[in-house]
């Protein structure tokens, strides 16, 4: 489904929240992100990344008022990224409450990805692949389509780019109709929901542990260039 983010990343963050109580506050899910890449595919819905980074900027801005100084982006598509890292990059440069908290970013695949491939096939999350179909196996299995999963080749797989999984060392931005004709990159046919379940309570633990540890984290005074210089 072209949901499929949204429901991952919420079913995630939902957990780590039951498990930590009243030591963490949960918002709801910023649904709508920078998918343009993907409107070729009929049912996107997207805002370019430039509005994403200030609907994030916006976000930041309203829990820092509130006097939250440690805050946790967990993101579940990886159109985000970057407009995401470009909010939080200028806010710290725009704002001393903000230079003055914690802003962290994590993309759920990235936390831990070693420990994530135990089990499967793929040597990594690409797009509709045996992780993201066995995690929909898992939470909704009523809108997984197996019985029309197509699986194509590589787009590009060279020493430079691998367009399915991690090992590119290079990074090519072009739409996804380039990419994949269904929408899907990797081996979905590999997906199961027992992998699903896994995954799901590997990635969990990690969220519960980063947010248990980011609690404990020193506060970063400011220590340079020079303490006695007046800001004017």
């Amino acid at each position: 489904p072209v949901f499929v983010d949204t429901i991952q990343v919420s079913a995630i963050a939902e957990r780590a929240e039951k498990a930590l109580g009243d030591r963490v506050l949960l918002l709801p899910t910023l649904w709508l992100g920078s998918s343009h890449h993907h409107l070729d595919f009929p049912g996107t819905v997207s805002v370019l990344p430039s509005l994403y980074s200030q609907m994030i900027k916006s976000v930041a801005n309203c829990i820092l008022d509130a006097g939250f100084k440690r805050l946790l982006f967990l993101n579940g598509h990886g159109g985000n990224k970057v407009p995401a890292a470009q909010a939080l990059s200028e806010l710290v440069c725009e704002s001393e409450k903000a230079d003055d908290a914690y802003l962290l970013l994590c993309t759920w695949w990235e936390l831990n990805p070693e420990t994530y491939r135990e089990g499967m096939e793929a040597e990594g999350v690409a797009h509709a692949c045996e992780y993201e179909t066995s995690l929909i196996l898992a939470l909704r299995p009523e809108l997984a389509a197996v019985d029309q999963i197509r699986e194509g080749p590589m787009a590009l797989n060279n020493d430079w780019v691998k367009t399915e999984g991690p090992g590119s060392r290079v990074s090519v931005f072009r739409r996804f109709r380039r990419l994949t004709a269904s929408g899907s990159m990797g081996k979905p046919t590999l997906a199961t929901a027992q992998k699903g379940k896994r995954l799901l309570e590997a990635v969990t633990n990690d969220v519960i542990r980063l947010v248990e540890e980011l609690a404990e984290w020193p506060e970063l005074g400011a220590i340079g260039p020079d303490s006695t210089r007046s800001k004017h």
